[in-house]
């Protein structure tokens, strides 16, 4: 009995060791993604080539590919969820936090601002996003982004386009410096990106007279036949991050762990020069 005893006092670090190591060590909502076999994210259909959806039903992009890719490398599923009701997260709700177990990560072109880091963790950058202006195709009195003082641009509410046009601080450590070039713009915000695309659409000066957004996303627009062009340069440009609600570091640092392998595999250069014809992952 008493070698017995000896041998249980001896096993049980072990027995404790390798349960603690299994896991129980994951965090919640890793554990949920692993357990379920879903890593869950919301997504907006219109906003080509970052998210959209095909001809065959399916979600797909730049956007999509980068979060089915980190998926499989979790060995898990991606999974693109709606609400109940089938209508869309909207990016103020995405940016806001509290997502209540709606869905893991988001992985949809959020800029990692102080102001949603109140909210959210950003474990690791995946691209860098180039912010230009675009007109309708019939107007000739916009040359240059200046030129777009006081007139009516069309942004997605929250985005880092909305801080531009009002010329409030990116909050982005690190970021380079941004030439604010248009003077007291009428800003017109919209909880979807396809809200103010569609407005343009309607007529040179008739909703508005421009809007910014990616240069990628204008460009696939002007290739399905918008009537929009870009006007001048690029206005910024600014780091792009997977986003997580805070609390769960082993999440965290999973999502670092695939997308940094990504990174250094060359996986993220090959996914940006087939959906926006240059590497926009290197800083």
């Amino acid at each position: 009995m008493r070698i017995a005893s000896i041998g249980i006092r001896l096993l049980l670090p072990l027995i404790l060791g390798a349960a603690l190591a299994g896991p129980a060590m994951a965090g919640e909502v890793l554990d949920r993604v692993l357990q379920s076999g879903e890593l869950r994210i919301p997504n907006e259909p219109g906003w080509p080539p970052y998210s959209f959806i095909d001809a065959q039903g399916t979600y797909t992009g730049f956007d999509v590919e980068v979060a089915r890719e980190v998926a499989r490398r979790l060995q898990v599923q991606l999974k693109v969820v709606d609400k109940p009701d089938g209508s869309h997260y909207t990016w103020d709700e995405q940016t806001a936090g509290n997502w209540n177990g709606a869905y893991d990560a988001v992985i949809g072109s959020m800029t990692p601002t102080a102001k949603r880091d109140e909210n959210l963790d950003f474990p690791v950058i995946y691209y860098y996003a180039i912010g230009s202006l675009a007109v309708h195709r019939d107007n000739h009195s916009i040359q240059t982004p200046s030129d777009a003082s006081g007139k009516r641009i069309g942004v997605l509410l929250g985005a880092n386009y909305e801080y531009y046009v009002r010329r409030q601080a990116f909050g982005i450590t690190g970021m380079e410096p941004v030439a604010y070039l248009i003077d007291n713009p009428v800003v017109r915000t919209y909880e979807m990106e396809s809200d103010a695309f569609d407005a343009l659409a309607k007529g040179d000066g008739v909703e508005l007279d421009a809007v910014i957004n990616y240069l990628p996303v204008i460009m696939d627009l002007i290739k399905q036949g918008k009537p929009f062009k870009v006007v001048g340069k690029p206005l910024y440009r600014v780091p792009q991050a997977v986003a997580i609600e805070p609390g769960d570091a082993e999440f965290a640092a999973r999502l670092r762990e695939v997308v940094e392998a990504m990174h250094r595999d060359g996986t993220l250069s090959a996914l940006s020069e087939k959906w926006v014809g240059f590497d926009m992952t290197r800083q």
